[in-house]
């Protein structure tokens, strides 16, 4: 039998039909109840996301399953799109999801582009994963996109292959991808302070278009994992979110996949992060009191502006009616501050954790005479002159204390304000680099 060819269509295949940009949020499969899915679902697509990317790392454990048809359920009811982000660190060969996938690939809510469903992992790209084929790129080719292909369901294959270097040849390497996403939206633990690169999506990119592929690119706010001895990290946060929006604006991927709507073991969940995927984990210890939703005073202006191609922040206005909006986030212990009995100590990178507080303040536009107060403790960090749209800032100096931020007009009246209810400390019981994320309000 002579295998059905595996379709590479892209935005400019002749005959095809044109998806008009599209943002998505990284979710993590956990168990996770009906009630949940939906308001993730609810809360994701008031934001203007179009699909979650379900990462998922069994398809024969019920907790995995059962959340899967949940979030498809009240995908249909909802109007929402879903595609699977197989997590290859629990799979060894695609022949162990790939019926799985073709159960939920003509599934009204499976996404697509092009016509075609839309398939993705985490990890991949590594020697191990040839499948018996000669080559990686052969492997996926032969056990995946063909096995699919001849089922009469081909697929538009865009894996996060974070496990190998991103080159310029990365598509020499692996020509059967219809496209691919740079995973690494922050800093190396070992790069030291510096703003969150962007030289890795020029690269993927610019392969990506002589090669005729697509490119969908990462953004997240922090990375900070305490589990255990080999999972204690932090993956920088100063200097990230509010320069990576513009990352995006101005590089103009074909998407964006936002990391994440609810990783808490990660700690850059921005959507909701649910008790019963992480109960009786360490992960609720450095999650459960740091709410991230504040984040939804800044995305949909983002989203928006990407989905109809601002190439400038200088457009993102308030999405609520108000003069200002906006978001600031910053740690709960000092860079310098001790942890003496947590048994895990500090996390790799924390040599790159600074006492800073970030902010993004939105400004309607004609509003003139602006200005944002950030305080720490009794100490006044500074004042920032605002102008009409996007806003991004951060003073140093943050000290032991509440920490706010409020809005003021030119005759010194307050339009907006927030002050984060974990108070900074020097000391604590446990060495916690999250982020306390709080909204304008």
């Amino acid at each position: 039998m002579t295998p059905t060819p595996v379709v590479t269509a892209t935005s400019s295949s002749p005959g095809s039909t044109v998806t008009r940009k599209a943002v998505f949020f990284h979710y993590m499969v956990g168990n996770i109840t009906d009630e949940h899915c939906r308001q993730d679902i609810v809360d994701a697509k008031a934001l203007g996301a179009d699909a979650f990317a379900l990462n998922i790392n069994t398809v024969t454990q019920s907790w995995a399953t059962d959340t899967v048809t949940s979030l498809f359920n009240w995908a249909n009811t909802l109007d929402f799109k879903l595609f699977f982000s197989f997590d290859m660190t629990g799979f060894s060969h695609p022949n162990q999801f790939i019926s799985y996938l073709q159960s939920y690939i003509t599934n009204p809510a499976h996404y697509k582009y092009n016509g075609l469903p839309f398939v993705s992992t985490f990890n991949g790209g590594a020697a191990q994963y040839n499948f018996g084929q000669a080559s990686v790129n052969d492997g996926w080719k032969v056990q995946l996109q063909q096995v699919m292909a001849n089922t009469g369901h081909p697929i538009y294959f865009v894996p996060a292959f974070q496990d190998v270097p991103i080159t310029s040849s990365f598509y020499s390497t692996f020509p059967t991808l219809n496209g691919a996403m740079n995973w690494d939206a922050w800093p190396q633990d070992t790069q030291g302070n510096i703003i969150v690169p962007i030289n890795l999506d020029q690269t993927l990119q610019i392969a990506g278009k002589s090669a005729g592929k697509t490119f969908l690119m990462g953004v997240s706010p922090v990375q900070f994992k305490h589990i255990d001895g080999e999972s204690n990290w932090y993956r920088r946060g100063e200097q990230n979110l509010e320069y990576r929006i513009g990352q995006v604006l101005s590089l103009q991927p074909d998407f964006i996949e936002i990391q994440s709507w609810n990783d808490a073991g990660e700690s850059h969940y921005m959507g909701n992060s649910w008790l019963e995927p992480i109960s009786g984990t360490p992960i609720v210890d450095y999650t459960q009191a740091y709410d991230h939703t504040a984040y939804k005073e800044i995305l949909p202006a983002f989203i928006k502006a990407f989905k109809d191609g601002v190439t400038t922040t200088a457009i993102l206005y308030p999405t609520n009616g108000a003069a200002a909006q906006g978001t600031f986030w910053h740690h709960t212990l000092l860079a310098a501050g001790t942890c003496p009995s947590d048994p895990l100590g500090l996390p790799r990178g924390a040599s790159t954790v600074e006492n800073k507080v970030t902010a993004v303040v939105l400004v309607a536009a004609g509003q003139t005479g602006l200005q944002a107060i950030l305080t720490s403790g009794s100490t006044r960090l500074g004042t920032q002159n605002l102008v009409a749209g996007f806003n991004g800032f951060s003073f140093g100096g943050m000290t032991t204390g509440s920490v706010s931020v409020r809005v003021i007009n030119s005759v010194g009246t307050t339009l907006v304000s927030g002050t984060g209810p974990i108070a900074v400390v020097s000391t604590a019981t446990l060495c916690n680099y999250n982020f306390q994320v709080v909204g304008l309000h």
